[in-house]
């Protein structure tokens, strides 16, 4: 009788465990809601409307912002929120230093087609069809590439692996999709060993229902095949990534590497709490590797 009650309560754990997964994926992979409206031309910069498609045809929209005599092309990854509005400013340093600019939404944001947010794995063929337009389209053979966030690992996954990357701007990268979960999970309100469960069931639902292993997601992994050269932007007190996580992944990439560390910075908080420094490095970075 006593096994009976054990197997049964045994049971019911596994199922709500597994319904409270599938519950956490909801919001971190369901279709992205926009972000407030922004565009090049408000900021003084001339764009076009562009789409392209990526290998399993999903049609990707962005802004094509070419600059005058330019000495090279950088693609801007946004991160897994809202849409690239909120990352419109941050092009326009770009720009006035001479540079062309792709900005544009991954699957299930903004203006880009698809329904799922599959966390960083297909994101990489949004990319790749990334830098086959400014290649084949814009005649760029090689491209700078500025990621965000989720931007910021699928920029680094597919850097492993293309060559055509010639140099990175990482603000807000992860070595381990597994190891930022834990802290999303914490942020919803959940005790921490509670949460580290709850983030192995995420990563078992949301592979399930992205069909593909979330775990393909890790730029760690890749991280000895990246020889761009690259510049991490990282806020010492970042609630998703700790300094020792991110020198685990910058120590194991061969390529030249330098990381901003900002003082007191949060997730993603270097762009509007420095500005001016947050320019200075990124122009820099990319007219000593791309220009």
């Amino acid at each position: 009788m006593y096994l009976f009650w054990f197997l049964w309560l045994a049971s019911l754990g596994v199922l709500m465990a597994l319904a409270l997964g599938y519950a956490a994926t909801v919001p971190m992979m369901r279709r992205r809601v926009p972000d407030e409206p922004d565009h090049p031309t408000l900021h003084g910069m001339s764009c076009e409307d562009v789409t392209f498609s990526s290998t399993d045809e999903v049609e990707l929209g962005g802004w094509w912002i070419p600059a005058q005599q330019a000495r090279g092309t950088v693609i801007m990854c946004p991160g897994q929120n809202g849409s690239a509005d909120k990352d419109v400013p941050q092009t326009k340093p770009l720009h006035d230093a001479g540079f062309n600019v792709l900005l544009f939404d991954f699957r299930a944001h903004g203006r880009s087609e698809g329904r799922l947010v599959t966390l960083g794995v297909l994101e990489q063929l949004d990319l790749r069809a990334a830098l086959d337009y400014v290649q084949q389209e814009r005649g760029a053979e090689r491209a700078g590439v500025m990621g965000f966030s989720m931007g910021a690992a699928v920029a680094l996954l597919v850097a492993a692996e293309d060559e055509r990357i010639a140099a990175l701007v990482l603000d807000g990268a992860y070595p381990r999709l597994a190891g930022i979960l834990p802290a999303w999970v914490r942020l919803q309100g959940l005790p921490g060993p509670l949460a580290r469960g709850a983030a192995w069931v995420v990563m078992l639902i949301g592979s399930l229902r992205a069909r593909y292993q979330l775990y393909h997601a890790n730029p760690l992994d890749l991280a000895e095949g990246i020889k761009a050269p690259a510049l991490f932007i990282h806020g010492e007190d970042d609630p998703f990534v700790t300094w020792d996580e991110l020198e685990s992944l910058v120590e194991r990439i061969p390529g030249p590497t330098d990381v901003w560390r900002v003082r007191h910075g949060m997730h993603r908080s270097a762009f509007r709490d420095h500005a001016e420094d947050y320019n200075h490095r990124v122009v820099a970075w990319f007219t000593e590797h791309v220009g």
